[in-house]
C-alpha cells in the first residue's frame, strides 16, 4: 500500500517444492526452475486470502496459479480476486477453455447469494474476519 501499487498478481510461479504433494522422481523434485499450474492451486489460494485480508478492496488482486476450471476461478473470487488469470490450463484445454470458465462462473453466480461477481469478491475472507 505504501508503494501506491494499483494491483498485485498473486501468484504466478514458485521455486518452492515443499508442500506441493509432488510424486515425481527425485530428479524432478530437485529442479530449481519456476513451477506453475495445478501444483500451485492451494498455495496460491492461501496467498490470495492472506493478501485480501491485509489490503481488502483497496487494490486490485489478480488470482492466478492452478486455475484449471470454473470452480477454481470461483474460489479465487471468493478469496478476494477482482481478476482471475489462467494460462497453463488454457494451453492444455485449448481455445474454448475461457468459454467454459465463463459458463461455469455464471452458473455458480446464479445459485449463490450474490447479485454480481463483484459482490462475491472476498466473501469467504470477510466471513472469517
Amino acid at each position: 500500500m505504501e508503494l501506491g501499487l494499483d494491483g498485485i498478481i498473486a501468484t504466478n510461479t514458485t521455486i518452492a517444492r515443499e508442500g506441493l504433494g509432488l510424486k515425481s522422481d527425485s530428479s524432478l523434485v530437485e529442479e530449481t526452475g519456476g513451477l506453475s499450474g495445478a501444483p500451485l492451486k492451494e498455495r496460491s489460494l492461501e496467498v490470495l486470502r492472506r493478501l485480501y485480508a491485509r489490503v481488502g478492496d483497496r487494490i486490485t488482486l489478480v488470482g492466478v496459479g492452478g486455475v484449471e476450471n470454473a470452480e477454481d476461478a470461483w474460489q479465487r473470487i471468493l478469496a478476494g480476486a477482482t481478476l482471475v488469470q489462467g494460462y497453463s490450463a488454457f494451453i492444455y484445454e485449448g481455445p474454448f477453455w475461457g468459454r467454459a470458465i465463463h459458463k461455469g462462473l455464471a452458473a455458480r453466480l446464479r445459485t449463490s447469494p450474490y447479485a454480481t461477481l463483484a459482490d462475491a469478491v472476498g466473501a469467504d475472507v470477510r466471513k472469517t474476519a
